[in-house]
C-alpha cells in the first residue's frame, strides 16, 4: 500500500477515521493486545470454507497464502520472508513439542500441539508506520508486527549500499514511537534469508518471537464457529 493513498481524518470525539482503497488493519497501540495469527480480524476476498479448516496445518497454509496476496508483486523477498516465517513458526512448535504438549494435558483431546502455531505474531505486509510530525504522513516498511507492547518493524536489506531514502526511512522509524510504545527495527538480510530460510530467522527475529505461546492459556483459531448458512444440511433418505 502506498502511503499517499491513505487519508486520515478527524472523527467524532477523539476518533480518527481512515479512508483507504484496500482492506487494512489499524493497530491502536494504547489498547490492542498482541496481534496474533489467531486474531479473527481478517478481510478475505472470499469467505473460507470452514469445513475445510480441519487443523492448524491447513489453517496456517491458508493464512500464509492470504497474507502473500498483500505483498508487493515486484518484491520477491517479501514472499520469501513470509514463507520462511511460517516455516519458522512450525519449527519452533516442533522444538518445544514436549513443553507444549504438557500445557495441553488438562484439556484432554480438545487441542493438538500444532494448534499453538496459530498463537504466533501476525505479520502485516507493507505496513505503514505513522510519523511523529503530526501531519498524518507514514513511513512504509516491508512488514510490521504488534507484539508484547511494541511495534516490530522488519526491513528486508539487500547487499547494496543503503540509499538516501533508506537512511531517511530508518531515521523516521527511530523517532516514531507511537502512543508511548517502542519501535524495534529488525534488519533481515535477503541474502541470508535465501541461503538459510527459517534457520536464519530463528536468530534474526526477536527472542520472544521464538516463545510466542508464552502468556497464552490455550490455543485458539481465527476460524471459529459457523453461521446458519454454513451448516451442512442433514442428508435425506427415501
Amino acid at each position: 500500500m502506498d502511503a499517499d493513498r491513505v487519508i486520515m481524518e478527524a472523527g467524532p470525539g477523539d476518533a480518527i477515521q481512515i479512508r483507504c482503497p484496500t482492506p487494512f488493519i489499524q493497530i491502536n497501540t494504547t489498547r490492542q493486545a498482541s496481534l496474533r495469527l489467531n486474531d479473527p480480524h481478517y478481510v478475505f476476498p472470499e469467505a473460507p470454507d470452514l469445513r475445510a479448516m480441519t487443523g492448524a496445518a491447513v489453517q496456517l497454509d491458508f493464512l500464509r497464502d492470504h497474507l502473500n496476496g498483500y505483498c508487493d508483486l515486484w518484491r520477491k523477498p517479501q514472499k520469501l520472508f513470509l514463507d520462511s516465517y511460517f516455516e519458522f513458526i512450525n519449527a519452533r512448535v516442533a522444538d518445544a513439542q514436549a513443553t507444549l504438549a504438557a500445557a495441553l494435558e488438562k484439556f484432554g483431546d480438545l487441542y493438538d500441539v500444532q494448534d499453538w502455531a496459530l498463537s504466533a505474531p501476525r505479520p502485516i505486509p507493507r505496513a505503514l508506520i505513522r510519523r511523529p510530525n503530526g501531519d498524518g504522513s507514514y513511513t512504509p516498511v516491508d512488514f510490521a508486527f504488534w507484539f508484547n507492547g511494541r511495534i516490530v518493524v522488519v526491513l528486508l536489506v539487500g547487499t547494496g549500499t543503503p540509499t538516501r531514502a533508506d537512511r531517511n526511512r530508518r531515521a523516521s522509524l527511530e523517532s516514531a514511537g507511537v502512543g508511548g510504545s517502542d519501535i524495534e527495527i529488525v534488519d533481515i538480510s535477503v541474502q541470508a534469508l535465501q541461503r538459510d530460510g527459517a534457520d536464519y530467522l530463528s536468530t534474526a527475529l526477536p527472542i520472544d518471537f521464538g516463545m510466542f505461546w508464552e502468556g497464552e492459556a490455550m490455543p485458539s483459531s481465527p476460524f471459529k464457529g459457523a453461521t446458519l448458512g454454513e451448516i451442512i444440511p442433514a442428508p435425506t433418505f427415501p
